[in-house]
């Protein structure tokens, strides 16, 4: 029976990080680049309209992913917790630091960002115009430098991760 609790752990922690990863990597390296080749009246559309259900998928696959990772950690600690010591343990705790800080850059950094972009862009749509307002330029290189920040720290937890699987 513990086993399975393991496997169904590891599964819906692994499927939330990719969701995670994936989103990051979508908005950073296809999603940001385009956005600017769209007219500005498409811009704004998007923004308003798609942007942010893209945060909340993203900030639910985060949320997640540090839900099921802490229910898993209890769950390794509870059953081993010599496990910790060892060189696996210690690129986990890597993995975990790692995750934490993107987490933070994410809900203090890209997310708000990106969701002030998202009302901005809808309140100009709403108001008439055409021209998406000068204050989104700002918030989108910070919500685009959070993000970057964000996926590095996730790929340098992958890393982690893997190498705590595989030794």
């Amino acid at each position: 029976m513990t086993d399975i609790v393991l496997a169904a752990l590891v599964f819906a922690h692994v499927l939330a990080a990719m969701g995670w990863l994936g989103g990051g990597l979508l908005t950073t390296f296809a999603v940001g680049p385009n956005l600017r080749k769209l007219t500005q009246t498409a811009s704004l559309e998007f923004n308003a309209r798609v942007l942010p259900n893209m945060v909340r998928f993203t900030r639910a696959a985060a949320g997640l992913t540090l839900l099921f990772g802490l229910a898993l950690l209890g769950y390794m600690y509870s059953q081993d917790n010599s496990y910790f010591s060892s060189t696996s343990g210690t690129d986990v705790s890597v993995g975990i630091v790692l995750a934490v800080v993107a987490a933070a850059v994410a809900f203090s950094v890209t997310i708000p960002s990106f969701m002030k972009i998202g009302r901005l862009s809808g309140s100009a749509l709403e108001g008439g115009q055409q021209a998406p307002p000068q204050e989104i330029m700002a918030l989108a290189k910070r919500a685009r430098m959070g993000s970057v920040i964000a996926l590095l720290l996730l790929l340098v937890t992958l890393a982690a991760m893997v190498a705590a699987g595989v030794s």
